[in-house]
């Protein structure tokens, strides 16, 4: 982990990196919301931040526990380093 962790942010990469580790876990963003009584529409306007309320905050907090925090940043910081070589 770097000196200066990239703070975890809602948007494009956040979804991406949750809908990844749902793969990887053997399930999907619909199943995942129904299973925490979520509709799998609010679960991604949470995690892309067109949501962001304190419910939306709690939910993205429940998406970051599921794949482990530390995992969670580490694919995000990944990703966004990706992005950021795609933009240059």
């Amino acid at each position: 982990m770097t000196d200066n962790p990239i703070t975890l942010q809602p948007g494009p990469v956040f979804y991406e990196v949750f809908l990844g580790a749902l793969m990887i876990y053997g399930t999907n963003l619909k199943e995942w919301a129904a299973l925490h009584g979520y509709d799998a529409n609010n679960v991604k306007m949470a995690a892309v931040g067109a949501w962001n309320g304190p419910k939306a905050r709690e939910l993205r907090q429940k998406m970051i526990d599921r794949v482990g925090e530390d995992t969670f940043r580490h694919l995000y910081e990944r990703r966004m380093a990706e992005e950021a070589r795609g933009a240059a």
